[in-house]
């Protein structure tokens, strides 16, 4: 039995020899590529070869010359300036390095620019000799026999070169181009390689069939697997520790995933193994200087079997991860360990160190260490790391010359210290890397991680595990090539090729420049990238990539180098760069002599422009000085002829006023000898209306009542023209009933009417407001004026007052009202119609002699028409009627705010009023007794003035009314004396009765001392009013009555005390002036608020004592303070005290206005505290 089983062993042994001794004697495999017809190459036959400086490869045929760069082939022949086509031999010049050229037919031909030219044998160096120059093959022999090539054997090499990327370059006769990449890199086919374990003449490889091999060195420098014989027990790698290792298909697998089976040559470490957990997936496998063997695994952490013991550590006991896939035992006795995605674990005196060396951790995957003693870290992605003197240092593509940052296996030679990648490898030392293998190698494909050994003889090298069988790379290789520098190989300049020396420098003008630049490489497209930058217009380097040229579109004027490098795939580091530098030239407008000659040329200008402008003002000046003095002596002309005119005017003027004067004398003589008898007979009739009479009577007073204001409305005409001619006419504005003041008008003129027989009717619209508020004294005149002047020249039919409303087109709470009068009357002419509205005109003089008249009716209508913001028209026909119209806006009024007309039933004062009246005239001094003593007042009556002080002593009063004009001693003088006696205004109330009602009148009673005037005839409500206000007792119908006679005067407020329903309401400021000067800045209203409230009130408490120019002065201070309130009223009576303080003597009125001021003010200072709260 046992028999039969060693020879079924024996027999598998000799079955594995066979075919291992089979595979032996397959030849290795180079990195062998042929260019043929396929691959663009015009001509089989080659006879020479060289590269020039630029990398293109050029190759001499019989029919031509031929470039060739990696990809492509380009034939140069006579067309191209050849000499021949038939090139026989290559070769460089030294010193500029351009091609030279030698023919079959003995002829020369050199480069230039892009072409070629035929040459001598001088200017090229070349020994010009006909026919084929015969081949090296002792040089073609050494290369067979020293890389063991696989080529035909029919092949027949003419020429060989090694270019600079250290593959050759193999030229053939018939067989067209051959390239060898990596030379000292050979592929034996041995599939199914899983690991390389050993070093030196011991290295052993084991395949997925569980197979092991002992790789020795052959004399020539090949390598001969030899298999060695399976089963478990049979010792392979016999170590000190007696750890054996062999193939088998049981047990624990490692990184490729196949099996390995750990046997035990004694006892104690058999019994180890047993206590090993069964399943393990074993990743590592180190054996220390003890002679321990330390287990990497997945999931499981580390073990370490030493002397018959296990002992396991994981992240329990201080790794950074429970999977391990490399494990490094060093030489100071410390076991690193590179785990999954964390860093590295260093296991020191029993406890473990911890590395994660950069911020996230690394993914370690390969350990070990040189002979120099650094620890040598390969991760994936981060490169490669070295540890020494504690300190970590990292070697990366980009910083020195890795092939790639993945590093999956760690090999130190002598030679320096291989690192395997992928599909590359690097060699290098402490210092930097450089690749081991071309890129794009075909035979260094599929490594295995950590699957690496060095192989000891006569020519040492590294073996590698591959899927595709055992890669050897031969140490010490060629120096690693220059790092690669770029070629400049054409510029086009809009459009047109240059060299790119011959640049220097461009044209001016905008030029197109692009740049097309190479390496000098052979190697596949792809392989190389690409930055490049043009200084001067781009100072950045532009983004790698594989484009072979570079485009500027418009480059202008400047100095400019073009910068160009390259590198090795992604990731390799920047070779030399390659310059050119030019320039483009400079217009002459942009130059600095160009700048300096236009600085000098525009100061030239200036100064130029300065010397012309000087010249010109001092001409000018010489102009000017003639004028003035021209015009200095025809001004000296003008203003003696002006000083003239000016004294004629000034003699006008004064004549004028004269006779302004006389006028305004003449006018109130004549009103108060008109009023005085007039007065009589509207107080008797209004007396006598007061009485029992009977119809007929009663019929007959009111048209004796209504004469007798018809003849005061023509005196009334009179003194309104002067008063408009004066500008001194005024509108109040008060609520009074449309529908009395038609039926006053209608009563005015019944008789008139009934006398000639005529009609007058009232046609109202629909929409005429009962009330509205204006003034209806003047309203009434106006309509009065019309109808009179319609019923003068109305014969037949009559007169029809018409009466229409509409609404206000720039004011919403208003409306028009238009008034009509139409007649059937004569009618006027077109071109009379303008001139009836003239002062004292009517339509022609026979007009004036039939029908009289003043010719002032329709002057004033229209002049108080047009104070009411109207107008008024007529429309007529001679002979037709005539119809006059006015417009004016009025404002609708509470119809029930409106009392009742009561005159006659004005109710009597309790207790009685003891009155004195100063009135010389015995009719006037009856009509005011009889009035008076109606409303329960004791009446006193003195003949003039001087009785009236007298009886003022002698016996208390409550008010005294004065005539102004009586003898011995006249109203004011009356006053004057009275005031002194009595000096409180409140205690002893002064009214004047005058018959003139010119404003100048009134001012000379108030300076006298009076509270008041009232013009005569005077209405007895009016005079109720007076007297119920000045002696405080408040009648029931204070302001029942619209006096359809009372001048425009008596209704407006009195200049020295104001009109006595004004006095119970303080008059409110007019922010207007004051918010315009501010600007609409609250705070600067605020602060003259709070001036006027702090300096106002101790002045306006001084004035009683002031003196007369001291308190003319602080009135005229106070005044220019309250005209920013808008205070038109307050400012009147300050400048009435102002002009009565300058009197000599003071005027007796100033207690009287000083009180009237202080109430006020008083009444003021709410109203601006309000306003400065807010």
């Amino acid at each position: 039995m046992y028999l039969a089983c060693l020879m079924r062993r024996l027999l598998v042994f000799l079955l594995l020899l066979t075919q291992f001794a089979a595979a032996q004697r397959l030849p290795a495999r180079q990195a062998l590529k042929q260019f043929g017809a396929a691959e663009g190459l015009p001509q089989p036959f080659i006879y020479a070869l060289v590269q020039d400086r630029a990398g293109y490869l050029w190759l001499g045929t019989a029919e031509g010359l031929v470039r060739f760069d990696g990809t492509t082939f380009r034939t140069f022949t006579t067309r191209e300036g050849l000499a021949e086509d038939f090139v026989t031999q290559l070769s460089l010049a030294p010193g500029t390095g351009r091609l030279a050229v030698q023919h079959f037919q003995g002829g020369l031909s050199v480069e230039q620019g892009t072409g070629f030219r035929p040459a001598t044998a001088t200017e090229t160096g070349l020994r010009a000799t006909k026919g084929l120059p015969p081949p090296d093959t002792a040089r073609l022999g050494q290369l067979r026999r020293r890389y063991q090539l696989a080529l035909p054997p029919d092949l027949v090499l003419t020429d060989v070169l090694r270019d600079a990327e250290g593959s050759y370059l193999l030229a053939t006769a018939g067989q067209g181009l051959w390239r060898l990449t990596d030379p000292h890199v050979s592929l034996l086919p041995l599939p199914g390689l899983v690991s390389l374990v050993g070093r030196g003449s011991g290295l052993l490889a084991t395949t997925r069939a569980g197979q092991v091999l002992r790789l020795a060195p052959a004399p020539d420098g090949s390598i001969s697997p030899q298999p060695l014989p399976p089963g478990p027990g049979a010792p392979v790698a016999p170590d000190g520790a007696g750890w054996a290792v062999a193939g088998t298909e049981a047990a624990a697998a490692w990184q490729s995933k196949l099996r390995l089976l750990l046997n035990a040559k004694t006892e104690a470490n058999r019994l180890a193994l047993e206590q090993l957990p069964a399943g393990l997936t074993v990743t590592a496998l180190a054996q220390d200087a003890a002679g321990g063997l330390w287990v990497g695994t997945v999931g499981e952490g580390a073990f370490y079997l030493h002397q018959g013991q296990l002992r396991h550590y994981t992240t329990a006991t201080g790794l950074l991860h429970n999977d391990i896939y490399a494990i490094l035992p060093d030489r100071q006795g410390r076991v690193w360990f590179a785990t999954h995605g964390t860093g590295l674990a260093v296991f020191e005196a029993g406890t473990f160190r911890v590395y994660r060396v950069l911020a996230g951790g690394i993914e370690a995957s390969a350990l070990c260490q040189d002979a120099a003693g650094r620890v040598w870290i390969g991760t994936e992605g981060d490169g490669l790391f070295a540890f020494e003197n504690g300190h970590f240092r990292q070697f990366t593509a980009r910083n020195s010359g890795l092939a790639s940052n993945y590093c999956y296996g760690l090999l130190p030679t002598p030679a320096g210290l291989v690192v395997q990648h992928a599909e590359a490898l690097s060699l290098g030392r402490g210092t930097g890397f450089s690749p081991l293998t071309a890129p794009g190698n075909p035979l260094v494909r599929q490594l295995l991680p950590n699957a690496a050994g060095l192989l000891a003889g006569p020519a040492p090298a590294v073996l590698l595990a591959s899927r595709a069988g055992l890669l050897r790379v031969g140490l010490p290789r060629l120096p690693a090539p220059a790092r690669p520098r770029v070629s400049l190989v054409a510029v086009e300049v809009n459009g047109t090729s240059r060299r790119p020396g011959s640049l220097a420098e461009l044209p001016v003008g905008p030029h197109h420049l692009t740049w097309f630049f190479r390496t000098a490489s052979l190697a596949p497209a792809g392989t190389w990238q690409y930055q490049y930058r043009l200084r001067g217009y781009q100072p950045t380097w532009s983004r790698a990539s594989g484009f072979t040229e570079a485009d500027f579109p418009r480059l202008g004027p400047g100095s400019y180098t073009f910068e160009v490098r390259a590198r090795r795939g992604s990731e390799g580091p920047w070779g030399p760069a390659t310059t050119a530098r030019f320039g483009v030239a400079t217009p002459f407008w942009q130059t600095g002599w160009f700048a300096l000659l236009s600085v000098a040329a525009v100061v030239g200008g200036i100064w130029g422009l300065l010397r012309i402008r000087t010249a010109a003002l001092r001409h000018q000046k010489l102009q000017l000085e003639t004028t003035v003095q021209e015009r200095t002596t025809e001004l000296r002309r003008q203003k003696e002829a002006t000083e003239l005119v000016n004294a004629d005017l000034l003699v006008a003027r004064d004549a004028a006023e004269a006779s302004q004067r006389a006028k305004a004398q003449f006018l109130a003589n004549m009103s108060h000898e008109i009023r005085t008898p007039l007065n009589a007979v509207i107080g008797l009739t209004h007396l006598l209306r007061g009485t029992r009479v009977d119809a007929g009577q009663q019929e007959y007073l009111e048209a004796i009542q209504s004469s007798s204001q018809n003849l005061l409305v023509i005196l009334n005409d009179i003194l309104d023209s002067s008063k408009m001619e004066a500008g001194k006419l005024t509108l109040e504005q008060v609520p009074f009933r449309l529908p009395a003041l038609l039926a006053r008008v209608q009563a005015m003129f019944r008789f008139a009417l009934d006398a000639k027989g005529l009609y007058l009717r009232t046609e109202t619209g629909p929409q005429v407001p009962t009330a509205i508020t204006g003034d209806p004294v003047r309203l009434q005149q106006v309509l009065v004026n019309l109808v009179g002047n319609a019923l003068k020249f109305t014969a037949h039919g009559g007169i029809t007052l018409l009466l229409e409303t509409g609404p206000a087109a720039d004011a919403p709470d208003e409306q028009v009202l238009r008034f009509g009068v139409r007649d059937t009357g004569i009618g006027i002419a077109p071109e009379q119609q303008e001139a009836i509205f003239e002062d004292f005109s009517q339509a022609n003089t026979s007009t004036t002699r039939q029908y009289g008249g003043t010719g002032l009716g329709l002057s004033i209508a229209r002049n108080l028409v047009r104070l009411h913001g109207g107008q008024l028209w007529v429309e007529s026909a001679e002979g037709q009627g005539s119809t006059f119209w006015f417009e004016i806006p009025a404002r609708p009024a509470d119809v029930a705010a409106i009392l009742p007309e009561a005159a006659a039933v004005l109710p009597p004062f309790e207790p009685p009023l003891r009155v004195l009246v100063a009135e010389d005239n015995l009719l006037n001094q009856l009509v005011a007794r009889r009035t008076l003593e109606a409303w329960n007042v004791r009446v006193t009556v003195a003949d003039n003035g001087r009785l009236a002080v007298e009886a003022a002593r002698q016996q208390p009063f409550d008010a005294v009314l004065l005539d102004v004009q009586m003898p011995e001693m006249d109203g004011y003088e009356a006053a004057r004396q009275l005031r002194q006696l009595f000096p409180d205004p409140a205690r002893l109330p002064l009214i004047g009765l005058t018959a003139s009602a010119l404003p100048e009148d009134r001012v000379l009673a108030l300076a006298a001392g009076m509270n008041d005037t009232l013009a005569k005839p005077f209405d007895p409500a009016v005079l109720y009013a007076r007297l119920a206000y000045y002696t405080g007792r408040t009648p029931a119908v204070e302001a029942a009555t619209e006096p359809a006679t009372e001048p425009a005067t008596e209704p407006a407020a009195p200049a020295g005390l104001l009109w006595p329903t004004e006095a119970t309401a303080p008059e409110p400021p007019d922010w207007t002036l004051l918010e315009e000067l501010a600007g609409g800045s609250a705070a600067f209203v605020g602060q003259i608020v709070r001036t006027f409230l702090a300096q106002v009130p101790p002045l306006a408490r001084q004035l009683p004592q002031l003196p007369g120019p001291a308190l003319a002065e602080a009135a005229h201070k106070l005044r220019g303070q309250a005209a920013y309130f808008g205070l038109p009223q307050l400012c009147q009576l300050l400048e009435q005290v102002e002009a009565a303080a300058r009197q000599v003597p003071p005027s007796p009125a100033l207690p009287a206005q000083l009180a009237e001021i202080e109430r006020r003010l008083q009444a003021l200072y709410p109203l601006l505290e309000q306003r400065r709260a807010t």
